[in-house]
């Protein structure tokens, strides 16, 4: 049985679902029913729900994800992103319970001026990386943390970077464009951040296949496929919305913020297709999908 934190933000809730789906039970909690900040309480809870339920795995979707206001709140950030996600890994290796948490492309920077359309670009698992603000520095420190705990094969541990999520749960940057195209006949968006969008369900879906092949511990990578900048995906939005409007290129300085984000982070996936032999869905058919989910096509 499984144990979720976080169980209420987008990638949570569409976990509940698709394990609904699955009929699988679980146990889901978030920040208002457990708090994975006090790590004496979460240790004595988890071992409370192992000694009651059939416990074998613990999947940690909790984060913190203000980018900007991390800036302001680090204690807070590192206490959700590094801290508690180390403790999880910890106290699953200690109960002999399976691990996955989720982690960022934004612990990668390049800046390049071209980019291919294929699967061979993008950073692959053992790239360096170069985190650029606390929320990624927070990210990173919790993967080197975990990832020394790989070495005990005492239980598997997974963490899985993704990149520029988007569905039902929590704002994201599919629903800002949404909402800005309904107030709006002028929208701006930088073209100078390039990645991978990401939809909550193709997520969920390669992460429980993981679980359920017993797939080798380690870092693995996900996203949809295909590689975009933020104004050519707010583009695509605005097409299928057939919004009229004037949408302008802007470059990340012209935003101002204090806050450094990565110009390319795209991630390369081969490894886990090649793990699962499954395809991922591209970019723009997992989009659609998200748009006929909130009936807006």
């Amino acid at each position: 049985m499984k144990l979720i934190f976080g169980a209420k933000g987008q990638l949570g809730s569409d976990l509940k679902k698709e394990l609904d789906n699955l009929g699988e039970k679980y146990f889901a909690t978030d920040k208002d029913e457990v708090d994975i900040t006090n790590i004496d309480f979460l240790r004595a809870y988890i071992k409370t729900m192992c000694k009651n339920y059939d416990i074998d795995t613990i999947i940690n979707c909790a984060a913190y994800n203000d980018v900007d206001l991390a800036e302001e709140e680090q204690e807070e950030c590192y206490k959700v992103n590094m801290e508690a996600a180390v403790s999880l890994a910890t106290i699953a290796q200690d109960l002999g319970l399976t691990y996955l948490t989720y982690s960022t492309n934004f612990v990668f920077d390049r800046e390049i001026d071209n980019y291919l359309y294929n699967e061979n670009v993008g950073y692959i698992e053992e790239d360096e990386t170069n985190p650029l603000s606390t929320y990624s520095q927070s990210k990173r420190e919790a993967e080197i943390l975990i990832s020394d705990l790989l070495e005990n094969e005492k239980a598997r541990i997974y963490i899985i970077r993704t990149s520029w999520l988007f569905g039902k749960g929590n704002t994201n940057f599919v629903d800002k464009i949404i909402e800005l195209s309904r107030i709006s006949d002028e929208i701006e968006v930088v073209d100078d951040q390039i990645s991978s969008p990401t939809y909550t369900k193709d997520l969920v879906a390669f992460s429980l296949e993981l679980l359920k092949r017993n797939a080798d511990s380690g870092i693995y990578h996900f996203t949809n496929d295909g590689t975009v900048s933020k104004y050519d995906q707010a583009k695509y939005i605005l097409e299928k919305l057939l919004w009229d409007g004037q949408l302008k290129m802007v470059k990340t300085e012209d935003l101002n913020s204090e806050v450094k984000r990565p110009k390319f982070s795209k991630l390369n996936c081969k490894k886990i297709k090649e793990t699962l032999g499954m395809q991922i869905p591209h970019w723009k058919d997992a989009i659609d999908r998200y748009l006929k989910e909130i009936n807006l096509i």
